[in-house]
């Protein structure tokens, strides 16, 4: 008897860790490397982005909240975890929901020179605390109000699920959603393309006839070139 409840309990375990997951595929190369670099050392901070800047005004703390968790219901990859463990390769996992963290902190009783020193020890924690890559989002919000108009806000995420150009199409999104959610009414986005369909095209591709088209693009180098700073205008 004991057995068979044992047996019947993971069973229904495993149905529903199953029914919560929406697509499973692998990871790209250059996700490959930063999974491989992450777990090889998972408290140096590696990966892991944050942007801050402040904000000024009325602040409507439910309207907020669910713009930042309608760009994570309607973008797959922020709703997405990794898995490695007894895997030849590791898949990336897209749950069907994914809750955002926020966390909102009170600082307008703390002195303009101690906030300062404050935020500097808070960005300092946030990067340490890292992400647990299993686990989905992996990307959090620390909202923290200076006055009774500043704010400060503190956006991590791991660099697995987001780079520098998907922040410039993720912000205005939020930004209409906010508006469109504090006027009570439903924000009019443009549909978005997965990163699955990235994933489908990079298999497509033919890996031998890539390799040589570099190897005649770059056959003229014969030393290592050294790297430079670029500034983009």
């Amino acid at each position: 008897m004991t057995s068979e409840m044992t047996m019947n309990m993971t069973t229904t375990n495993s149905t529903n860790r199953a029914s919560q997951i929406a697509d499973a595929y692998p990871l790209s190369p250059m996700q490959q490397g930063m999974l491989f670099h992450s777990l090889s050392t998972p408290t140096a901070g590696l990966y892991v982005e944050q942007f801050n800047f402040g904000l000024q005004g009325q602040l409507q703390r439910t309207a907020f909240e669910q713009a930042w968790q309608q760009v994570v219901d309607r973008h797959p990859i922020l709703r997405t975890a990794f898995a490695w463990e007894n895997l030849v390769d590791p898949i990336q996992v897209v749950g069907r929901s994914a809750k955002l963290p926020i966390a909102w902190h009170d600082w307008t009783d703390v002195p303009p020179s101690e906030q300062t020193q404050r935020l500097k020890d808070k960005l300092a924690r946030d990067r340490q605390q890292g992400f647990k890559l299993s686990k989905a989002p992996l990307m959090r919000l620390t909202v923290i109000q200076l006055s009774k108009k500043d704010y400060h806000l503190l956006w991590s995420h791991h660099h697995l699920i987001l780079d520098g150009w998907s922040i410039a199409l993720l912000l205005p999104e939020v930004l209409t959603s906010y508006q469109a959610f504090c006027q009570q009414q439903s924000p009019e986005l443009k549909e978005s393309r997965p990163y699955r369909d990235y994933i489908a095209w990079l298999q497509q591709q033919d890996r031998s006839q890539a390799e040589q088209f570099w190897r005649q693009t770059l056959s003229c180098f014969t030393t290592p070139t050294a790297f430079t700073d670029v500034a983009l205008v």
